[in-house]
């Protein structure tokens, strides 16, 4: 499967390392791809709610779920998109991608490399394996490939990505027929501060009390619409907060397939 990347990240279509790292890559897929993958997106039978996400209601299906597999092998197209990315070549491609980036988090600018651990719940690391890596700089990663559906009224609470994750990449999929107004209103939204610093690094998803408390010091600086054929991503640091807000009147689910680069 072919992916539209370009060679540097700064190169995306959009690209802003202020506050923190994120951008955009358009035209991600060949259109023909892309509305197969659309037109095959899994159906509400298929997902359960997040653990993480109970508080805005979000319904997901990842990897850890045999279901998953049992889908993706009635889909050809997802099928390779699952089979592009949980390669180490394109896992490398990405990282090799961020380096730069990665370079400027105290927390990540001890990586010099990575290696693909393919499947999610394997986690074998002898003590010499682990030696080695550390001596070479190279950290293990697993991909977690997630599904997601948003129904009315559900949202995701500020966040700024758990300490192990190293990436989060969206790919929204939206109605063909989606107005204007939902482009706007369903897509993520990005964060700085511009009161009290909040900033944490192993963050969790936000409480009701905590999210009037952030709303209170942090305020939207850019949103990613939710539109076809696109590549959203940030890099995880202690300031990478964001949210998709709630939404009521929904003709149709807001649909997404996320994938996250966690180190193991």
């Amino acid at each position: 499967m072919r992916l539209n990347i370009p060679t540097e990240l700064r190169l995306s279509d959009v690209y802003e390392n202020n506050p923190f790292t994120l951008f955009e890559m358009e035209n991600f897929f060949d259109q023909e791809i892309y509305e197969s993958l659309r037109d095959e997106f899994p159906d509400r039978s298929y997902f359960t709610k997040c653990y993480n996400y109970n508080e805005g209601g979000k319904l997901c299906l990842d990897n850890k779920n045999p279901l998953f597999f049992e889908f993706i092998e009635q889909s050809k197209t997802w099928k390779l998109l699952y089979e592009t990315f949980n390669s180490e070549t394109t896992v490398k491609k990405f990282f090799n991608l961020f380096l730069p980036d990665l370079k400027k988090i105290p927390q990540r600018k001890n990586i010099k490399n990575i290696k693909l651990i393919k499947q999610w719940n394997l986690d074998y690391k002898s003590k010499i394996y682990k030696r080695i890596l550390k001596f070479t700089r190279t950290r293990s990663v697993k991909v977690l490939f997630e599904f997601s559906r948003m129904r009315n009224n559900c949202f995701i609470p500020p966040h700024s990505e758990t300490k192990d994750k190293i990436c989060a990449l969206l790919i929204y999929f939206p109605d063909k027929n989606v107005s204007e107004f939902d482009k706007n209103r369903l897509g993520t939204n990005f964060y700085k501060r511009s009161k009290d610093n909040l900033d944490i690094w192993d963050s969790e998803i936000l409480g009701e009390y905590e999210m009037k408390n952030f709303y209170k010091n942090y305020k939207k600086f850019y949103s990613a619409k939710f539109t076809e054929n696109k590549l959203a991503g940030l890099i995880k640091s202690d300031n990478s907060w964001h949210d998709v807000s709630k939404s009521d009147n929904l003709e149709e689910d807001r649909k997404s397939f996320n994938i996250f680069f966690f180190l193991a």
